[in-house]
C-alpha cells in the first residue's frame, strides 16, 4: 500500500488580489505551495501538484524549495524519499483533481490525499490523522475517506428574503466547516471522480453521494483556507512560527 496525494494549486486566487497565480504567492520567503508540499511530504510518498498551464515550470521551482522534497521533474520520486510531479490542472477544481489522480496511477489498495495549495499550513499530524482513519487497524477497519472538521464558531441564521428580512437563527452546533486534506481509499478517489456529478464543491461529497462511508477527524485553526488580502498576515505569522520551531 503506498500513500499518495494530489495537491490542487491551479486557481488563480483572484479574490486575493495577487499578481501571480495564489499558489506562488510568497509566504515568509516561500511560495505558498511549497508550504503545502511540505506539510504533505511527511506523510505521503507520491506527491502531484496541478498548476496552471502557464505556471508549470514557476510551481516546479517553488516546490523544489520545500523541505523534504527530493526533486521535482516529470516522475514521482523514488518510495520514502518524496519527489513531486508537476502537471496542468483543469478548468474547474474537480478536473485539476481528475488530473492529478490520473498521473500518480493509483493501485486500488492505495491511499491518497487530496489537499489544497491554499490550506498550506494544515498541521502534519492532521494529515496523519487522516490517513490513520482510512488505513484502519488489526482491530478496526479503515473508512472509505476521512476529512477534517471544525466547529462553526459565528452564530449562523438562514439567508434573508428577498425583501432583506433576516432568516431564521441555525443551530451552528449540528455544523463544521470542512477542511483538507480529504483522504480516501484510492479505489474510492477514482470512483467518486469518475461516477460523481460535475459540480460538487468537494471529494467527499461526490464519494458520500455514491454511498461511501466518510469519518471526520479534528482539523485545526492552522488547516483555514488563504482566500483574501487579510488572511495573509496569518498566513506570514503562521510561517515565522514554523521557521522558529
Amino acid at each position: 500500500m503506498t500513500v499518495a496525494a494530489v495537491i490542487t494549486a491551479a486557481g488563480f486566487g483572484s479574490r486575493l488580489g495577487a499578481d501571480a497565480p495564489k499558489a506562488l504567492v510568497p509566504i515568509h520567503g516561500r511560495a505558498l505551495v511549497a508550504w503545502a508540499v511540505e506539510s504533505i511530504a511527511g506523510v505521503a510518498e507520491r506527491i502531484v501538484v496541478t498548476a496552471p498551464a502557464a505556471h508549470l515550470d514557476a510551481v516546479r521551482e517553488a516546490c523544489a524549495g520545500a523541505p523534504g522534497v527530493t526533486g521535482v521533474t516529470g516522475v514521482t520520486g523514488v518510495t520514502g524519499a518524496p519527489g513531486v510531479t508537476v502537471v496542468a490542472g483543469g478548468a474547474t477544481r474537480q478536473e485539476s483533481v481528475a488530473a492529478g489522480l490520473a498521473a500518480l496511477e493509483l493501485a486500488d489498495d492505495d491511499i491518497v490525499l487530496i489537499h489544497d495549495a491554499a490550506r498550506a499550513f494544515q498541521p502534519v499530524e492532521v494529515v496523519r490523522a487522516t490517513v490513520a482513519a482510512v488505513a484502519g487497524s488489526s482491530t478496526s477497519p479503515g473508512a472509505d475517506g476521512a476529512i477534517p472538521v471544525m466547529p462553526v464558531v459565528d452564530t449562523l441564521v438562514s439567508a434573508p428574503g428577498d425583501d432583506g428580512t433576516l432568516g431564521d437563527p441555525v443551530d451552528r452546533t449540528s455544523f463544521r466547516s470542512v477542511q483538507t486534506p480529504q483522504t480516501f481509499r484510492a479505489s474510492v478517489a477514482l470512483d467518486a471522480h469518475r461516477r460523481g456529478r460535475p459540480d460538487a464543491t468537494d471529494d467527499a461529497t461526490l464519494a458520500r453521494e455514491l454511498g461511501y462511508r466518510i469519518v471526520a477527524v479534528d482539523g485545526h485553526e492552522w488547516g483555514f483556507k488563504v482566500t483574501r488580502p487579510s488572511d495573509l498576515p496569518l498566513a506570514l505569522s503562521i510561517a515565522s512560527q514554523l521557521e522558529v520551531s
